[in-house]
């Protein structure tokens, strides 16, 4: 059995007043997340971030969000390390003010440190801790030390209360008999209100001519592991493609430089966008490409916006994001330029079935939203308070079972301040 929490006085944040959550058993919670990345870095654990916490701020919680923003970072091409550990102390004298704890990672040197160090201290002192798993560190200049480093982490998360990752694959790996509950909550999109895909999208595709390509999009940081080298050879020399890059970048220069040694007149890269922008190329598209080649790559949430304007995904066979991508489009091997240009061909081939499987992918993303996202977190956090403080009282419990059925799947949050700040650039 479990005690109900009693009721709040009314959140204020930032000076806005929110209202207190009434209900059996229901309160505002006073929420940590801490992460590598949040606004105003660009990225897709950014967006996430941003939007979980606004989520659960429009619901009365009163949210933190610490991350590299506040903790500057050394960056070294693909390797990151936090100056967390220095700011250990500070952290852990603030966390009685929390009732949980939502630590995203793996984040190297910062992840790790916190469930290693939270762990250890009074039980009457730390609250309840909710690990999100995003993907394992994959460089492949160093597999065996990131395998290594994957298999410690994974131990360090058993620590959790609760584990949530954001598909079926990795929330398998983290399950154990003893082990937290462990959930699977895909993160979400922002979709249509039509009931009609031909509504939001009047433009059916039309048998291609000489005057009509397929439209390939693809969004995202211009870094080694996101494929864009695959990408760029798969559709080089093809009339029948026209590929449009939106994103920045450390390799951005050397992906131009690329194109133009490979003679691909049918590419244009447009840099970062704003969010209407962006929307825009989104529906001017008919397909939406992710070739990723590491398993960094553990969602694709550009897929799902992709998807939610009707285009096509077409993604590396990796875990997770073959579980967004398999579905309504298509699956290529990593690194493969041949196996990408071919599955694209066949949708260029067949616009009967390319429109068809538009319609698919956009009600696939009508059921991924941010709402449903936000409230599987909000339940989650409940949950593990609720079993935190019924364990430090001695009240008795069922054994915790982990969920085996599949689940289907808005304000700025405050920061915790601390001494060391970064100018939170684009990484």
């Amino acid at each position: 059995m479990t005690e109900t929490l009693g009721r709040m006085a009314p959140l204020t944040i930032s000076g806005r007043q929110h209202p207190t959550i009434t209900g059996e058993g229901y309160r505002p919670l006073d929420i940590l997340i801490l992460t590598s990345e949040a606004p105003p870095i660009v990225s897709g654990i950014s967006t996430c971030i941003d939007r979980l916490a606004k989520g659960l701020t429009d619901k009365g919680h009163n949210v933190s969000v610490l991350s590299s923003v506040q903790i500057r970072r050394l960056t070294l091409g693909e390797w990151r390390f936090s100056f967390f550990a220095a700011h250990w102390r500070r952290v852990a004298s603030e966390l009685r003010h929390f009732d949980v704890v939502n630590v995203h990672g793996p984040i190297p040197t910062m992840s790790d440190i916190f469930l290693r160090r939270v762990s250890r201290l009074p039980s009457y002192s730390r609250p309840a801790v909710v690990y999100t798993y995003h993907s394992p560190i994959d460089i492949r200049s160093a597999s065996r030390m990131s395998a290594r480093y994957n298999a410690y982490h994974q131990s360090l998360a058993l620590r959790a209360d609760r584990i949530v990752a954001s598909s079926h694959y990795y929330a398998s790996q983290h399950r154990n008999r003893y082990g937290p509950l462990v959930r699977t909550i895909p993160w979400g999109v922002d979709v249509s209100t039509s009931d009609e895909f031909t509504s939001s999208f009047p433009a059916p595709v039309r048998p291609l001519t000489s005057s009509q390509i397929l439209r390939i999009l693809f969004v995202g940081q211009m870094r080694p592991y996101k494929g864009v080298e695959t990408l760029l050879a798969a559709v080089a020399g093809q009339d029948w493609l026209e590929l449009t890059l939106v994103g920045q970048g450390p390799e951005l220069s050397r992906y131009q430089s690329i194109a133009r040694r490979l003679s691909a007149t049918n590419t244009r890269f447009l840099g970062r966008l704003s969010d209407a922008e962006l929307g825009m190329q989104y529906q001017a598209n008919d397909v939406i490409v992710l070739p990723s080649v590491t398993r960094a790559e553990a969602f694709g949430l550009v897929l799902l916006e992709g998807m939610a304007s009707g285009c096509v995904p077409v993604a590396s066979d990796l875990p997770g994001v073959r579980d967004v991508a398999g579905p309504t489009g298509r699956i290529v091997p990593p690194g493969n330029a041949g196996a990408l240009r071919d599955a694209l061909r066949e949708l260029a081939l067949d616009p009967m079935r390319l429109d068809e499987l538009k319609d698919a992918s956009w009600r696939a993303a009508r059921a991924l939203t941010w709402d449903r996202c936000v409230s599987s977190y909000e339940e989650i956090f409940l949950d593990a308070v609720r079993s935190r403080y019924a364990q430090l009282h001695g009240l008795a419990m069922l054994p915790e079972v982990d969920q085996r059925v599949p689940q289907t799947f808005g304000t700025q949050p405050v920061v915790v301040e601390m001494p060391a700040n970064s100018n939170g650039q684009v990484q």
